[in-house]
């Protein structure tokens, strides 16, 4: 049941940051209760690991939004994928997604000649944050425009697709 339910979870934060860019906190707020409902369902025990997962996961990419590296929805969504799933599978299924924004990341990049200008954006972002020894916003709207985001919602909605697919290939290979 819980797989069910984030896959919807993440499909509907996926086609929402696919066409606008964004996901609503609404949906996301929803399907945070949803999770701890059906933890809690399952014990006090369940629903503590729920809330501390979930916890943790953004404790700890926080600094990645504060760096404007990634955006509050996507890492909204990476907590949701740990309070659902066990962390072994979570970590895979956030693996797989990563991997898919990577792999269409550096298409997009390829396709719009801009591989080695964000390769220099990159090291002279780290060379400046270590010179100036605090954090500073990787990603400027104003100044980097659109075409070098992407909508990681999405991305990790297709990386527990392409889980689903390869476990159940596995299993029907190999038994």
């Amino acid at each position: 049941m819980r797989g069910i339910c984030l896959l919807i979870c993440l499909a509907g934060a996926g086609l929402w940051d696919f066409q606008a860019g964004r996901v609503p906190n609404w949906w996301l707020g929803c399907w945070y209760f949803i999770g701890f409902g059906l933890s809690a369902y399952s014990g006090w025990l369940a629903a503590a690991g729920y809330l501390i997962r979930t916890v943790a996961a953004v404790s700890i990419l926080f600094l990645f939004f504060l760096c404007r590296m990634i955006g509050a929805g996507d890492i909204k969504c990476i907590a949701l994928i740990c309070g659902y799933l066990k962390l072994p599978y979570a970590i895979r299924i956030i693996g797989m997604g990563m991997a898919v924004g990577a792999v269409w990341s550096f298409l997009k990049l390829v396709q719009k000649k801009l591989v080695r200008k964000r390769l220099r954006y990159l090291l002279a972002y780290i060379r400046q944050v270590f010179h100036e020894k605090r954090i500073i916003e990787y990603y400027v709207p104003e100044r980097d425009g659109k075409e070098v985001t992407l909508p990681l919602a999405f991305c990790f909605f297709l990386g527990f697709g392409l889980y689903l697919l390869l476990t159940r290939m596995a299993w029907l290979f190999f038994g």
